[in-house]
């Protein structure tokens, strides 16, 4: 009896057995079946993304003009779809005017698409871009180009004459001339500000182009897969007059009668655009990149006794306060001053003293203050003030106890500034500022080089508002004929 129990144990341990190897060996076929269908698939996927990135650069040559037609080979296509949406992806230009005008076109992209077991890689704009789950990535770049103040954006349009070809290879050809788009808006631009709207599957993918490679300010949309980018146009702020106003009726004068200026040498009521970006964009590009540790007389708390200094950018993290006189030696380039707070010089003196056309220019991103005496200009003479330029975020002489008997000699950009001189400043160049009264022997002058130079500042925008002055847009279609 016992025997038997036994040898019915021994038959059941070995199906047993054998059940959990036929398991193990079915899951571990399933499993590998899974994982090399998706080797398989990447494979694939990888194949044609290469094929394609091959595919948009001669496509892009066709568009632009450089040969009319190409032929092209995207390997192969057998396991997955490809196909051709004409309306696929959409590109809205827009040029908004500061006085609310607003130029705009829009148009197709068109979209080449091959989609795959677990993603999809597809021709866009000129770009290679491939969407795995709800994620969309850049593969290669599109046709958009920003640099230095510049947007080149030729529309790259892809049209066919299959929706759904059954081979990978064909031609891709010129459909016509390349046309101007917005030709009713002139470079260089004046005002205002570019947006560009890109509605597609990849909008992320786009997003991370634009945010990394074309800078501006740059959002996206997720509920409408849309990216949008944005450059703002430098405004050009004119020294015609020796002074311009923000307010109506904000300039007064209550001492000597020969202390006010003419009405023909000052504007009231004159809207100025905030130096707030271009002061923050300096702050941000110099807090790392300075010259401050070139001279031991530039500390942390500002110039100490310096004398002379020449050409290199300083940077102060706060308030910044001037000991002692500093001469400028500009001959080998400009100087740049940026202060991340108050900048008060004292009654120091701060000129610059070389006859070459550089200058320095000083961001502040608080309130210019001075006391006592000090002179602010260049030598020997003639005045020469646009080497000596401000850009105030707040007050003008707004701490300046008593104020003396100063001598400006400079363009000051304070267009937030409320400014009541309590002495007898000498102010020559000009100045913007939002309200200015004077009294005593106070006066503001004109430099009369200033009108004749046609002189101008340009305020920028900064981080997230990069300028852009010339647009050039283009519609360039293209078509592709596969091979039947």
């Amino acid at each position: 009896m016992i025997r038997r129990e036994r040898a019915q144990s021994e038959v059941l341990g070995t199906v047993f057995l054998l059940g959990i190897t036929v398991a193990a060996v079915t899951i571990t076929v399933a499993t590998g079946s899974v994982a090399l269908a998706a080797v398989t698939d990447d494979a694939r996927s990888s194949g044609v993304e290469n094929g394609m990135s091959q595919l948009t650069s001669q496509a892009s040559l066709v568009a632009l003009g450089e040969t009319d037609a190409k032929r092209f080979d995207l390997g192969s296509i057998d396991e997955g779809d490809l196909r051709l949406d004409e309306d696929a992806g959409r590109v809205d230009i827009r040029v908004e005017g500061s006085n609310g005008t607003v130029t705009n076109e829009s148009f197709s992209l068109g979209t080449l698409v091959y989609t795959g077991d677990r993603r999809e890689v597809a021709i866009q704009g000129g770009g290679v871009w491939s969407l795995e789950g709800d994620r969309g990535r850049m593969i290669s770049p599109p046709e958009y180009h920003y640099r230095g103040e510049t947007l080149t954006f030729p529309i790259v349009q892809l049209t066919g004459d299959h929706a759904s070809p059954n081979a990978g290879t064909g031609v891709v050809r010129r459909t016509g001339a390349s046309e101007q788009v917005l030709s009713n808006v002139s470079n260089p631009l004046r005002d205002g500000t570019v947006v560009v709207e890109i509605q597609s599957d990849y909008y992320e993918g786009w997003y991370d182009f634009l945010s990394q490679r074309a800078d501006g300010d740059v959002t996206k949309d997720d509920e409408n897969r849309t990216t949008t980018a944005r450059l703002v146009v430098p405004e050009e702020v004119s020294f015609d007059r020796t002074l311009s106003i923000g307010q109506p009726d904000g300039y007064s004068h209550t001492g000597k009668p020969d202390g006010k200026l003419s009405a023909t040498e000052y504007r009231q009521g004159i809207s100025s655009p905030s130096p707030d970006p271009l002061i923050q964009s300096q702050i941000d590009q110099t807090a790392e990149d300075n010259d401050n540790e070139t001279e031991d007389c530039v500390t942390a708390a500002g110039f100490d006794g310096c004398g002379t200094l020449g050409s290199g950018v300083y940077y102060f993290g706060g308030d910044a306060t001037v000991t002692g006189d500093v001469v400028f030696d500009t001959t080998d380039g400009n100087v740049t001053v940026v202060v991340d707070g108050d900048f008060d010089i004292g009654g120091s003196d701060i000129s610059v003293t070389d006859n070459s056309s550089n200058g320095v220019e000083y961001y502040i991103n608080g309130s210019f203050d001075l006391q006592g005496d000090p002179e602010i200009g260049t030598e020997p003479e003639p005045i020469q003030a646009e080497r000596n330029i401000f850009y105030v975020a707040e007050g003008f002489l707004d701490e300046s106890a008593g104020d003396g008997n100063p001598t400006i000699e400079a363009i000051v950009y304070a267009p937030n500034a409320d400014v009541v001189t309590n002495g007898n400043p000498t102010l020559r160049g000009g100045f913007v500022t939002n309200t200015l009264e004077t009294g005593g022997n106070a006066s503001v002058e004109p430099d009369p080089t200033l009108a004749d130079l046609g002189f101008e500042i340009r305020i920028a925008g900064g981080s997230g508002q990069n300028p852009i002055t010339y647009l050039h847009v283009s519609e360039n279609v293209v078509e592709f004929r596969f091979d039947r």
